[in-house]
């Protein structure tokens, strides 16, 4: 899987079909990984929208692919994963068959991109997002930088 553990923040886009500009979103994002699985929860924000909480489990499977379980807001998904290589590409949908989306995580300078479709009844929308992993900052007595600073 491509994605580490560790705090990652996003920012991207989410563009409605028939549209031309997209609507901003944020995601902040915490992986856990263990043995054969992995645990991401996190807060997406959609401009103009509140924050909705959501948390994916991806476990590794015996067909050499991964099972998904994901929650977001009232919404369960489940899918199927191919974490082994890049790009790592996901599907998951509702048991109801109504909502499905895909999902592409791929490198980017500096973080993973991700981008995909999601398409609920007959309304689909495509996003992009790239994640960035959040660097803890160090300070103390004792620490010292070998940047130079620029002048005020």
């Amino acid at each position: 899987m491509m994605i580490e553990a560790g705090q990652w923040l996003g920012k991207g886009s989410l563009l409605a079909a028939g549209r031309s500009r997209g609507r901003p979103v944020e995601c902040e994002l915490r992986v856990e990984r263990e043995d054969g699985a992995a645990m991401l929860t996190g807060t997406w924000r959609e401009e103009g929208q509140p924050a909705v909480d959501f948390s994916l489990r991806v476990v590794q499977n015996e067909e050499g692919t991964w099972t998904l379980a994901a929650l977001a807001g009232a919404l369960r998904l489940q899918g199927s994963a191919k974490l082994d290589s890049p790009p790592n590409l996901a599907l998951l949908w509702n048991d109801a068959g109504s909502l499905h989306l895909t999902a592409a995580l791929f490198a980017i300078t500096g973080g993973i991109g991700c981008r995909g479709f999601v398409r609920d009844g007959g309304r689909v929308q495509t996003w992009e997002i790239a994640f960035r992993l959040k660097q803890e900052v160090l300070r103390g007595p004792n620490v010292v930088s070998l940047h130079r600073r620029r002048p005020g």
